[in-house]
């Protein structure tokens, strides 16, 4: 009999412990889950402070070249020296930080606002836009910054035009207030806008550019094709855009902005902040202006 009662009892003590087992599993994979998500969120909590840092770095930097800028109009001094072209320049930091810097001015650049439509065709043409594109993409400029609704002769383009293309938008019939707005044009083609999307602007007011600069930049075999009266035109050197990348071995941050030197209605101040670039591959590296950055950073030469 005492082997009869024994059965029952062991088969409620197995599942008694099968049940413990169960219960100490569970436990255990919460813990393990809580504890994975307490090391999560310490790794995300770290990167945002290491991305918070990065900020801080290329928006002291961009002040940084903004702040030159200034003191070498007002004092005609070197200062930082950056190539005012848009040519990148990389500056080791730190051991683990690495800054992509680069400067360009907007006085160089054909302005979509500014610039006469005989002046967009001729240099849209000489940079390689096909004569048909050029044309018509020329004329459609002008149709987009004014206000009236009479299309440009010789292909022009308003309300009616952009229908008959079957795009819903129309001229904005007012200043452009980004060379992206190009991309908006009927006549557009990718082909077009890689060409013209690193020699636009709407900072160079005056609407003069050097061409010849341009055309050696995009396109240097097409230089001997210049006019013999076409010399270089100055820049009145008011608003420059300054891009900076800050990257180490996990995340990067950046800050691109334009920034005007005075002697128009925005004065001495970062007048347009744009979308950050990508850090250059190709960048130059141990420019002269990047001890002085890293110094000013006070994370010293490497």
């Amino acid at each position: 009999m005492s082997a009869r009662r024994a059965g029952p009892d062991g088969r409620e003590a197995g599942f008694v412990l099968l049940s413990v087992l169960a219960v100490l599993g569970v436990v255990s994979a919460v813990l393990v889950t809580a504890i994975l998500q307490g090391r999560a969120g310490a790794a995300l909590t770290g990167a945002r402070a290491e991305v918070a840092r990065l900020q801080g770095m290329a928006d002291g930097i961009a002040r940084l070249v903004a702040y030159d800028l200034a003191v070498g109009r007002t004092y005609r001094r070197a200062g930082l020296a950056l190539p005012e072209d848009g040519g990148a320049v990389r500056c080791r930091l730190d051991a683990a930080r690495t800054a992509v810097v680069s400067l360009e001015d907007q006085g160089r650049l054909i302005d979509l606002n500014g610039t006469p439509r005989a002046s967009l065709e001729e240099a849209f043409r000489l940079l390689g836009v096909p004569d048909r594109t050029a044309l018509a993409l020329a004329a459609e400029i002008v149709d987009y910054r004014d206000v009236d609704d009479v299309p440009e002769p010789g292909g022009g383009a308003e309300l009616p035009q952009y229908r008959a293309r079957g795009l819903a938008r129309g001229p904005r019939n007012a200043p452009f207030v980004s060379p992206d707005e190009i991309a908006r044009l009927p006549s557009v083609t990718p082909e077009a806008a890689a060409i013209l999307g690193p020699v636009l602007t709407v900072h160079n007011r005056g609407g003069r550019f050097d061409l010849g600069a341009l055309i050696r930049r995009v396109r240097p075999a097409a230089a001997t094709a210049l006019p013999d009266a076409s010399g270089p035109v100055p820049s009145p050197r008011q608003h420059f855009r300054i891009s900076v990348v800050v990257a180490d071995r996990r995340a990067r941050a950046g800050r691109s902005a334009v920034f005007g030197l005075g002697g128009t209605r925005s004065g001495t101040d970062f007048i347009d902040w744009l979308p950050t670039v990508a850090p250059d591959p190709g960048a130059a590296a141990d420019h002269l202006a990047c001890p002085a950055i890293a110094a000013a950073l006070g994370t010293g030469a490497p």
